[in-house]
Parts: C-alpha cells; sequence; structure tokens
C-alpha cells in the first residue's frame, strides 16, 4: 500500500507542473489563501489522492499535508513545488527530528478517542507503568518479533524481560497492511471476532493454522481508517501516550528508556 502511495506522489510533481500552465498562479495568491491554493493544486494535479487540510509547518514559508496513509507533503505557498519526508533540527550535539506540536496534539485527541473494544490488549501482571498502542499486520516481520516480546523472550541464551515484564501495556490496533479486503485483513477480523481475541491473535503471529470467521462488529476498517489519519504507512507502528508515532519495532528495552520508565 506504501509501495502504491508513493508511486502515485512521484507523478504528483509532474502533475503540479503541468497544472502549473493552466492556472494563473499571481490570480490565486492574490484571491486566494496559501491554503486555499495549494490544496486546490494538489487536488487538479492528483484527484484520486486524498490530501489533508494544509497548515503552516515548522519551515516557514512551508506548508505541511499529511497524506492519509501515506507521507507528509511540505508545499511551498504557490502549490507548485513539494517536498516529502522529515523534518530535523539541527542541533549542536546532532541532528533531532522535529515533532509538530499540533500534529502531537490532534494525535493526543483521537487517541482519547479510541475504545476499549478497539485494540487487543495484552496487560503487565504487575503496575502498568506506560500503555503503547501498537498498529499491527498479520503476516509481518517485525510484528510477529514484536508479539514474541510480550513476555520474557530468550535472546542468544539470555532471558531478557518482556513488555509487559517492564510494565508496558501493548494496545494492538489493526492495520493491514494490503488494505481491506485482503487476506490479511480477514485474519485480523477473525482475531477480533474470536471469542478469545488475544489468543487467536497470539496463534496468527506464531504462524498456526486457525480457520477464517468473520463477523460484522469488528473495529478493523476503524483501525486501518485511524492509522491513515495518524499517518501510519507500515507496520509495527507504535503510538506514543504524548502523540508521537513511531515507524518500527522497538525491543522492550528500548521502548522502556524511550517512554522514561
Amino acid at each position: 500500500m506504501l509501495k502504491k502511495c508513493l508511486a502515485m506522489l512521484t507523478f504528483a510533481a509532474a502533475g503540479l507542473s503541468v497544472a502549473h500552465g493552466s492556472i494563473a498562479a499571481g490570480s490565486l495568491v492574490s484571491k486566494k489563501t496559501p491554503e486555499a491554493v495549494i490544496l486546490e493544486r494538489l487536488q487538479q494535479a492528483r484527484p484520486e489522492i486524498t490530501f489533508g487540510q494544509p497548515r503552516p509547518s515548522p519551515i516557514p514559508g512551508l506548508y505541511q499535508v499529511q497524506v492519509p496513509g501515506g507521507p507528509v507533503l511540505y508545499v511551498n505557498e504557490t502549490g507548485d513545488k513539494f517536498i516529502a519526508g522529515e523534518i530535523f533540527s539541527i542541533d549542536a550535539d546532532g541532528f533531532s527530528r522535529v515533532e509538530d506540536p499540533y500534529i502531537l496534539e490532534e494525535r493526543k485527541r483521537l487517541l482519547a478517542s479510541v475504545k476499549a473494544d478497539q485494540s487487543i490488549t495484552f496487560k503487565p501482571k504487575g503496575e502498568t507503568k506506560a500503555v503503547v498502542y501498537v498498529f499491527t499486520d498479520i503476516d509481518c516481520g517485525y510484528c510477529r518479533l514484536l508479539h514474541r516480546q510480550i513476555h520474557t523472550y530468550n535472546d542468544n541464551g539470555k532471558e531478557m524481560p518482556g513488555y509487559n515484564d517492564l510494565g508496558i501495556e501493548i494496545r494492538y490496533l489493526a492495520y493491514p497492511r494490503s488494505g481491506i479486503p485482503s487476506q490479511s485483513a480477514d485474519k485480523l477480523i477473525t482475531a477480533w471476532c474470536s471469542k478469545d481475541p488475544a489468543k487467536t491473535l497470539t496463534s496468527y503471529k506464531n504462524q498456526e493454522s486457525v480457520p477464517i470467521a468473520l463477523c460484522d462488529s469488528n473495529p478493523v476498517a476503524a483501525d486501518f481508517a485511524l492509522g491513515g489519519e495518524v499517518g501510519v504507512n507500515g507496520t509495527p507502528a507504535l503510538w506514543f501516550p504524548d502523540g508521537k508515532l513511531l515507524p518500527g519495532y522497538l525491543p522492550p528495552a528500548d521502548l522502556a528508556k524511550a517512554l522514561g520508565i
């Protein structure tokens, strides 16, 4: 899905250039806000792509536009050029990723709206020190690795504490990378529809055979849409309590350190 989205965006710059010849950019800038100009140019160039509302970015002169399920675009105010990627600050000690305060607040708002039955939860036996939502897919190697480390696991002959052992509660949200409908989506739906979702999900993660059993009352489509809204474009994706979204896998000890516990 991500490759498809990026492939679509590869041609977006060309589309914007073509659009430039058919739009009187000067008149647009004089009558419309930069946000309106940018959105109009993007939609005209690639009407099949859904674009979020443009907003000023941390870099003066650029506006950022979230592509649900894809990258953030940084677009100039005339809407004829963009950069797809992340912003980093240059500090004396090195580089650090810049997190947009608006996006963090929006993710925190969305996080608060997630219902209890929307996730499959693995809780620590003792004190819960932090809660992390994890967008997951059944057919994802690093998702399986993360799941094998929920509890104590063996690392080259050494017993290591898992996420739950370190006080981290893992709440899974469904994100079938192949989209809906797909075999991956059906497996996730089966897990959520089962009498014991945690057990069924674990069986799938262990690559055990589990018969597909679908039901209408499942949150997979809602989770998938939520993932696109907060900027997920691959799995696993870790959603922190402060709104940060980390693409990829972190070992238990590293995740505990990132959470400050």
